[in-house]
């Protein structure tokens, strides 16, 4: 008796481990079916956005309203490009506001026709100020961070464009590396330039790359900078302190106004160097406005660029 119970309790323990078998063996299966329709619904996710934006890299390329211009470098002999959107509004009698943008690392000329995708910051700002010119530079490579090339090729695109159209004032706007290097550009460019120039609108800049190639959080930086400026800040202190804001702060305006915005989750360029930057520029009684975004690193919605901009020409806070 006691054998056929344990033959029955044998066979019940096989029926159901073969039954945990076939469930584990259906949930590793269903696990991945999951997993491969998420990754085929990521991959369609990721190549509508690319389609989207390649649509919206097409529809400027090919815009009469935008104008792409291509140059050969005075610096070295380089060919690279830029591209300006023309006033639409008649001209003030005291000439034209021109809005200087530099892209942020990896991006081009491009990126204000076609970021953020919802509304775009060239053609928020232009709709909204119809007698500004919008222009956006690329500043040679991807990763130049304000080399003596990048700087020299910005000097060569605003002298252009300022011989296409009367200019009144001059205001520099950039992302990422274009807002680290416009407000070094704010520094160091010469007088003809810097005559213009009334303010900076720099989105999630930083005022000293050596800090920086130290603090960021992106791997991709402290390489890119080391690429740019020929070694790390150990090896060539100079290069980083001579395409930095901060050592160079000397040379600025005393009347240019800075609006500084900062995304307050950024790992990348952390939200203590925009905070850094307003308290240094308010300690040189500078007019210096800091506008917090609730986000990471990226290009912010064109509102807030749109903020700074009215801070810059108008000197008013929002």
């Amino acid at each position: 008796m006691k054998v056929r119970i344990l033959q029955v309790a044998l066979v019940i323990s096989l029926l159901l481990n073969g039954v945990g078998v076939f469930f584990f063996v259906w949930f590793l299966q269903t696990s991945n079916h999951l997993r491969h329709v998420k990754k085929e619904k990521n991959v369609i996710a990721q190549n509508m956005a690319l389609m989207r934006g390649q649509k919206n890299v097409n529809d400027v390329l090919h815009s009469d309203d935008v104008i792409k211009s291509t140059f050969i470098s005075q610096f070295d002999g380089q060919e690279d490009s830029f591209a300006v959107l023309p006033p639409t509004a008649a001209k003030p009698d005291a000439g034209y506001d021109l809005i200087v943008y530099l892209h942020g690392m990896g991006s081009t000329f491009l990126e204000p026709f076609v970021c953020p995708d919802a509304k775009p910051i060239a053609r928020e700002i232009t709709g909204k100020r119809p007698q500004l010119i919008f222009s956006s530079l690329n500043y040679r490579r991807a990763y130049s961070w304000g080399t003596d090339a990048a700087i020299s090729d910005i000097t060569q695109n605003i002298r252009e464009i300022m011989q296409r159209y009367p200019v009144n004032r001059i205001v520099l706007m950039g992302t990422s590396m274009g807002g680290c290097t416009v407000l070094t550009y704010s520094a160091l460019a010469p007088a003809d330039i810097k005559s213009k120039l009334v303010g900076v609108v720099s989105s999630e800049g930083a005022g000293d790359l050596t800090r920086l190639f130290h603090e960021t959080k992106n791997a991709s930086i402290p390489p890119a900078l080391q690429n740019a400026f020929g070694g790390r800040p150990e090896m060539v202190p100079e290069r980083y302190q001579k395409q930095s804001f901060i050592p160079n702060i000397e040379q600025v305006k005393s009347d240019a106004r800075y609006a500084i915005l900062s995304a307050t989750k950024d790992t990348i360029v952390p939200p203590r160097f925009q905070k850094d930057l307003i308290e240094l520029l308010t300690k040189r009684n500078m007019q210096a406005h800091l506008i917090e975004i609730d986000s990471g690193h990226g290009v912010p919605p064109a509102e807030f660029y749109m903020q700074g901009l009215e801070f810059v020409l108008d000197g008013v806070k929002s």
